[in-house]
């Protein structure tokens, strides 16, 4: 490829989103990738689409957290037409467990709230939780359950997003580690990489919790690793696949087996499972489902994701630099808004109308502060 219309900082979700709808819009794209291989970051998401999961009114990403579940029934049909590629979109609903009665005063209220902006919500009593998931702990005294929530597989869910890119022309290069962005005349037109200099049009910042240490930017980027401990053991035998949070954990069904999850912990680029992680991790796995209590452990691993000040992710355009854009500081929701960030990208990048508010993702909310 000869110089791209766009340099894209990063192979995992979040990139791959961007290069595709980017090359779609026949944008000449290469994405540059420090791994060596496929889904290396993607493989330790759990692949929840959970936008009513945990979520408080005040909440500025709500609608674009539900679009960007929605996204995905669109997405995930074209998808498996273009590349032959199944990315595992379910959406038979995600249940938070009541485990106490001030638990189900806080859940009702979301449902309430929840239902007045349009949003479909259940109440399951115990009875009706016995019926439908039967291993669940008898301890709960209800839950809430968000039936158009759902789930994909995020592994597969890369491998598309970077086949469709590649149709589209656009060319991805591993084991490449971008050091900075290359800025001249307060614009971005390329970036170093292994000391080398490769140029471009513009440059899209999507390197997750690497993010931050990119240099060559105006300012600091406040994005930091967050790691997150997670286990596999085997699906309970005979029991409804489903997707259950409690206790600020999660177990859920993918491929017969539980993964459950998830610790936050600000352990620097430290990608290493714990013993303490993975013991709290089995704590609210048996919580949820006891007959999972002293189940053999499949496998354990720690992702790291991209965290930042507000929890908000960073994506759209830079303040002062022109060809700078950021898409990055997704969180726990890089799954669930990586098709509407690359979208968004794409759509700002091409000038094109967005239909929703982007204000609380867009990268000069707090540089616009910083300056007053």
């Amino acid at each position: 490829m000869s110089q791209p219309d766009v340099i894209v900082v990063g192979g995992g979700l979040v990139g791959a989103a961007c290069a595709q709808q980017l090359a779609i819009r026949q944008i000449s794209v290469r994405i540059l990738e420090s791994g060596s291989e496929e889904g290396v970051a993607s493989a330790a998401a759990a692949g929840m689409l959970a936008p009513l999961a945990e979520s408080a009114p005040e909440n500025p990403l709500l609608s674009l957290s539900v679009r960007g579940r929605d996204l995905y029934h669109e997405l995930a049909p074209a998808l498996k037409e273009e590349t032959g590629i199944d990315i595992g979109l379910w959406n038979e609903g995600i249940l938070q467990l009541a485990l106490s009665t001030g638990e189900a005063a806080r859940l009702t209220h979301e449902i309430a709230w929840q239902r007045q902006r349009g949003f479909k919500l259940d109440w399951l009593s115990p009875d009706d939780l016995h019926d439908r998931y039967p291993g669940l702990t008898p301890e709960a005294v209800g839950g809430k359950l968000a039936p158009e929530d759902g789930g994909l597989e995020p592994e597969a869910l890369l491998k598309a997003f970077l086949a469709s890119a590649k149709r589209h022309g656009a060319e991805l290069s591993r084991g490449v580690r971008v050091e900075e962005v290359v800025v001249e005349n307060s614009t971005a037109v390329g970036v170093k990489a292994d000391g080398k200099t490769i140029s471009a049009g513009a440059v899209v910042l999507a390197a997750g919790a690497w993010s931050g240490g990119i240099g060559g930017l105006p300012r600091p980027l406040s994005v930091e690793p967050i790691r997150g401990q997670m286990l596999a053991v085997n699906w309970p035998a005979d029991e409804p696949r489903a997707i259950v949070y409690a206790q600020s954990g999660y177990v859920m069904y993918r491929n017969g087996e539980a993964l459950a999850g998830t610790t936050m912990e600000y352990a620097g680029f430290d990608a290493v499972s714990t013993i303490e992680g993975i013991e709290r991790v089995q704590e609210i796995m048996g919580t949820i489902y006891p007959a999972l209590a002293g189940a053999e452990t499949k496998r354990r691993w720690a992702g790291l994701r991209p965290g930042s000040p507000d929890g908000n992710p960073f994506v759209g355009q830079d303040a002062d630099v022109e060809a700078l854009w950021y898409a990055t500081g997704h969180g726990r929701n890089g799954v669930l808004l990586a098709g509407i960030t690359g979208e968004i990208i794409a759509q700002l990048f091409v000038g094109a109308p967005i239909e929703y508010d982007i204000a609380p993702i867009d990268p000069r909310r707090f540089w616009q502060i910083t300056r007053r």
